[in-house]
């Protein structure tokens, strides 16, 4: 994440409403991914002191789920290209599913921002049909007894990405990491991680690029349930490390494939907010992704020294073999080579 700057010159940040220090109102244009401050000109907002960009609020904003995010003043819709991309919430008669969805819709706007700065295409599903990406948001007997639902997973198909609401509470993560004996588990994670399901079938399926996915991740038409039924019975592969990014990559072709898309996710955010805080030297990641991947590499080395030091786990406890690293050039070299899109 790049840094920001009210016009105050204090420093601001991705999910502020307004500014701490002056009030003035803040607002995020997802065209330019700017977040910035705000003045009134009677029947819209505008960038502070630019009159030629004027944008309305999304009807989220002044609701519980704290929206920052703009639409331009000529459009027609009442909501952000965030929230339009919700389907299905829980019911919010329940109070505890205000904060569910209040606590979602944050780390899809996250997710979100980490495409729109990839350049990578967002289709709307009103807009592109089967095509189109929608988000349904569920709950489950687990959380609520008075649903029918006894299991909702957390999963992706044609375009409709699935989230258990559950997964917004962080004793439900906590418990889920402990029995699947992950090392790491996020909800950001986890729209990453289905989002680069949803990636799949537009860079990589019925596409040129599939040989060379088939050649570092496998036979995508490998029996999907069956992977995954082994994989749940008999623990990962022997040895993984060595070839795969977490032990759930190596259930099946695609979860690699979406394991470590989320794993590029993370990097490369991760590393512009590194670089913005000079944390790290500036790098052209667009060109160079071996300069890229080593300063990851290094940024890693201080980011869990630093969580140690004050007595936590690993920032990023996994290990970046170089298959795994031949894999997440094949995605940086999808993202950046615009043949790929």
């Amino acid at each position: 994440m790049r840094r920001f700057y009210c016009q105050c010159g204090q420093e601001i940040f991705f999910e502020n409403l307004y500014c701490n220090a002056c009030s003035t109102q803040l607002g995020f244009d997802p065209k330019q991914q700017m977040l910035f401050s705000l003045e009134n000109n009677g029947n819209s907002w505008q960038h502070y002191k630019k009159e030629t960009q004027q944008f309305r609020f999304c009807e989220h904003r002044h609701h519980e789920m704290a929206c920052n995010w703009l639409i331009d003043v000529n459009s027609t819709d009442q909501q952000c290209m965030s929230c339009q991309l919700t389907r299905k919430i829980p019911n919010q008669s329940n109070s505890n599913n205000v904060r569910r969805w209040s606590i979602l819709e944050s780390a899809k706007r996250r997710m979100i921002y980490g495409l729109l700065r990839l350049n990578l295409a967002i289709p709307l599903r009103e807009q592109n049909g089967a095509k189109g990406l929608i988000f349904d948001f569920l709950e489950d007997q687990r959380s609520n007894p008075a649903i029918k639902e006894k299991h909702i997973n957390s999963g992706h198909k044609n375009g409709v990405i699935t989230m258990n609401v559950a997964e917004a509470d962080g004793s439900y993560r906590e418990a889920a990491r402990e029995a699947m004996n992950e090392a790491y588990r996020s909800l950001l994670g986890h729209f990453r991680h289905e989002i680069g399901h949803f990636y799949f079938s537009g860079l990589i399926l019925n596409t040129v690029n599939y040989n060379e996915f088939e050649r570092l991740f496998g036979d995508s038409g490998t029996d999907y349930r069956a992977a995954l039924k082994k994989y749940y019975s008999e623990g990962p592969t022997a040895n993984w490390q060595r070839r795969f990014i977490s032990a759930y990559a190596s259930s099946h072709p695609l979860e690699d494939w979406a394991e470590t898309w989320a794993h590029y996710m993370l990097m490369s955010e991760t590393v512009e907010t590194a670089v913005a805080f000079g944390v790290v030297p500036m790098v052209d990641s667009e060109n160079h992704f071996d300069v890229w991947i080593n300063v990851w590499l290094q940024l890693v080395v201080v980011m869990n020294a630093l969580n140690r030091s004050i007595g936590n786990s690993d920032a990023y406890p996994f290990v970046v073999t170089e298959t795994v690293r031949s894999k997440l050039k094949f995605i940086h070299e999808l993202v950046h080579d615009k043949e790929y899109q």
